[in-house]
This record gives C-alpha cells, structure tokens and sequence, in this order.
C-alpha cells in the first residue's frame, strides 16, 4: 500500500511538471503565456469585456508572411544570370529578420507567388543590397542587406521588380511614357529621352529599374514624389490598389 501512495504521489508530481513545461512551438512560432483577457473596442465602438483568461498558445511571430517561410533557398540556384555570384546557407535569424520587413510590405506585394530567396554573399555590382530575377522569380539579398538601414525599401524595391509584370498593360504604358521612355529603331527598342529627369542617377539603367524606383518611393517617400513629381504620382497612383501602403508588422 505506501508503495502505491509512493508511486501515484510521484505520477501526479511529473504530471505536473510536464503540463508546466513549455509547448512544442515550431521555429516560426513564439509562446503566449497564459494571461487575463483585456476589454476591447469592437469595430462599431462598443466595449466588449469578457471574464476569464486565454489559455498558453503558440502564436506566429509573422503571421502575415507564414507563406513565405519556405521560399528561403541555401545555395545557389541553377540559371542564375550572374555565375560569379556566391550563395550560402540561410541562418534562422535571417529569415526571421526577412520576414519582419516583409509584413511590413503591401499585401500587393506579400501575395507574389512562388519567389525564391537566396542568400548572396557579395553583388557584382558595388553596394547592391539585392537582385531580382524575373525569368527565376528570384530574389538575392547580399550581406549589404543585413548591414543596411533601409531594409523595407530594399525589399520594396525587389519585390517592386517582380510586381510590376502584374500591373495593368495599358495604365503602364502610360506611366511608362511619362517617365520618358521610348520605342525606337527597327528592334523597336525602349531608350530614354533626356529631357526627362531622373527620378535617381540608376533610373536610366532600364525600365524596370526606373518603375521600380517608383514604386519603392511611392511606398517610402510618397510626399517627395508627389511634389516632384505629380503627373507620375497620379499615374502610379491610378495602377495600383488602393491598399497599396506600409503596413504595421
């Protein structure tokens, strides 16, 4: 008998640690611990106070980007345009850092499908932070990323690359000729006039690189842009959804 007492006395001690220790939340994942439910607004203003406590949970650190927590690629991807390029290995905390900045993009932008992040060492070209190829749907985020101050507008920027396919032909043709550009020769090729001003010194590298500059400053520097440029504002403006602005992580 005091050896049956002995042994349900030492069951319900373990039982006990074992509901106390921490839940299996996976590496996306951050633990809420139990706490009393606070009053709230509901969207009409009427305060809603409910009795009790929520229980322990595991709740996503980001749960507006949970889609892109498998689109992080270790290594180098076949087809990549530029082979002298190196690639590595993500680390947990990268990725976590990625997607902080990614929930902070437009929801335009956080529904592109399918893109592949790469981790860069070092761009071929001087202080580029990152890449965007469209015929891979790829990004490349170099070490210049994650020493920058700026990563919102990098990722703007990149994700801005591979938006910009989905826009409105029309609307951005129309953008495409207030911005100064085009078609000339018998290859009907796309060549900037001069007379238009630069919105920055790398706009004149291509069409793609002048749109999405753009958009990066309609997102990160809009009154700049309007005051600029208001013709431009208008016409960006006009393409995309309404909703298309930073958002709270």
């Amino acid at each position: 008998m005091k050896f049956i007492v002995i042994f349900i006395t030492s069951f319900l001690f373990f039982s006990k640690i074992a509901l106390a220790s921490p839940l299996p939340c996976t590496i996306w994942q951050t633990q809420v611990e139990a706490h009393p439910v606070k009053p709230y607004k509901n969207k009409d203003g009427t305060l809603v106070i409910k009795k009790g406590e929520t229980d322990e949970h595991c709740r996503l650190k980001y749960p507006k980007t949970e889609k892109w927590q498998t689109q992080f690629f270790d290594g180098a991807i076949h087809g990549w345009p530029i082979p002298e390029e190196k690639f590595k290995s993500w680390s947990q905390s990268e990725k976590e850092l990625v997607l902080k900045f990614l929930s902070q993009q437009p929801q335009a932008l956080r529904a592109l499908n399918d893109i592949t992040l790469l981790r860069g060492s070092k761009s071929k070209f001087k202080n580029n932070p990152g890449t965007s190829v469209k015929a891979l749907n790829a990004i490349a985020l170099y070490d210049k990323f994650f020493s920058s101050e700026e990563k919102s507008r990098i990722l703007s920027h990149e994700l801005s690359h591979l938006y910009l396919h989905n826009l409105n032909p029309e609307k951005l043709a129309n953008l495409v000729s207030e911005l100064g550009w085009r078609q000339e020769g018998k290859e009907n090729s796309l060549v900037r006039l001069p007379s238009y001003p630069l919105l920055r010194p790398d706009s004149a590298q291509s069409i793609t690189e002048d749109i999405a500059n753009h958009l990066e400053d309609f997102l990160h520097d809009q009154e700049s842009l309007r005051k600029k440029f208001p013709d431009r504002y208008k016409l960006i403006k006009e393409i995309v959804p309404v909703d298309f602005r930073l958002e709270s992580p």
